[in-house]
């Protein structure tokens, strides 16, 4: 048993070996050499049982729970933030600031919707405040300076997100207009198929990811003067109809009983935040990468997520109330939230791009050239 071992070596023990004087002779020395090696072993063997205890004590220790040490108000309201959280992160901020989620607002805060948003980096600090406390209910608020709340947040837009991933990959063709095996295994060869690289504006000689690739502009056709970004409105349309409504929705009318993203978040119109996700989503799906990058720069395409999502929800915002970003908007709404179905469409903008909604986009942006948007 450990008390017997701990009775017969002792330090007691090992100090009743006699150690041989300078005139012992070889056999006294060869003989206490060898006691000690005895004494040595068994230390050694008791050494490894304690071990062996200590493990056994450390696997039995009873697991912490967070919430034990949580704040009274998060425990209470734990579903809720849940709820608001997974919505959060998709419609509103995609990589939240970790800083920033458990900071309080301050009294005057810059509006998370006016143009004065990006003129400093306060501002931002101060708008990203305003929009998190304008999205999270006002139960939660006394509960959002703790970092139970950001871990909790963080959880949640992570799950969502993959799930939101995982589901889109297995229609990912209907939306693209390409092989749903391309989508299918999250490790196919995607950096080879011409088409996709098209629509990432990458080709063999250059794997350089574009700010604004193609896929935002309608057909695929890309303008420098960004006149037209986001004018391929009918794929973020597809993307978020999928989202919010379920995969089916894509090819019927959405079930009105099904507890869809749309019905549990009360979500009747997109935000800058939800096109820019969608645009986002877009990419990823298109991309080499076979997980989504929580730090936000995809492994093998280096393609930074993050950076982009700041991008198109910034120029979403700065140009939300010009008629061309309006049109768009209404398009989008339309078809998220009404009647109208997309299977007629084809929003990768292949060969066969030829409607008439798109055109009309078009010709709205020559129009709108002379407006100072």
């Amino acid at each position: 048993s450990d008390s017997n071992l701990d009775d017969d070596f002792d330090e007691g023990d090992i100090n009743r070996v006699s150690i041989p004087g300078p005139n012992a002779s070889k056999g006294e020395v060869m003989e206490a050499l060898k006691a000690l090696q005895l004494k040595v072993q068994c230390l050694q063997e008791e050494n490894r049982a304690l071990k062996e205890k200590n493990k056994i004590l450390l696997a039995e220790k009873p697991k912490r729970k967070c919430r034990v040490e949580a704040p009274d108000e998060l425990v209470a309201h734990e579903q809720t933030i849940s709820l608001y959280a997974r919505k959060y992160g998709m419609t509103v901020e995609m990589f939240p600031d970790n800083e920033l989620l458990t900071k309080k607002p301050p009294d005057s805060p810059t509006p998370f919707n006016s143009h004065d948003r990006y003129r400093t980096a306060s501002t931002q600090e101060s708008a990203f405040l305003d929009e998190l406390y304008t999205h999270f209910p006002e139960c939660v608020h006394r509960a959002m300076q703790s970092v139970y709340f950001k871990d909790l947040v963080n959880k949640c837009i992570s799950d969502a997100r993959s799930n939101e991933i995982k589901k889109l990959c297995g229609v990912a063709g209907d939306i693209f207009d390409l092989p749903p095996k391309y989508f299918a295994n999250p490790s196919y060869d995607r950096a080879s198929v011409v088409k996709i690289q098209k629509m990432l504006g990458v080709s063999g000689k250059t794997q350089a990811y574009k700010i604004f690739p193609p896929l935002l502009f309608p057909g695929l056709q890309e303008d420098t003067t960004l006149k037209t970004v986001f004018g391929n409105w009918a794929l973020f349309a597809k993307i978020l109809r999928a989202s919010l409504h379920g995969v089916t929705s894509l090819h019927q009318e959405p079930c009105g009983g099904s507890k869809t993203n749309a019905r549990k978040w009360s979500f009747q119109q997109v935000t800058p935040g939800s096109i820019a996700w969608a645009a986002i989503i877009a990419i990823f799906l298109l991309s080499p990468d076979t997980e989504f990058p929580g730090l936000g720069v995809g492994k093998s395409s280096t393609i930074n997520y993050k950076d982009l999502f700041f991008q198109y929800k910034k120029m979403l915002i700065m140009k939300w109330d010009t008629r061309r970003i309006k049109n768009i908007v209404a398009s989008i709404d339309n078809h998220v939230f009404g009647a109208a179905k997309l299977s007629t469409l084809n929003p990768a903008g292949g060969e066969d791009f030829s409607n008439e909604i798109n055109r009309a986009m078009l010709a709205l942006d020559m129009v709108s050239d002379s407006e100072a948007d």
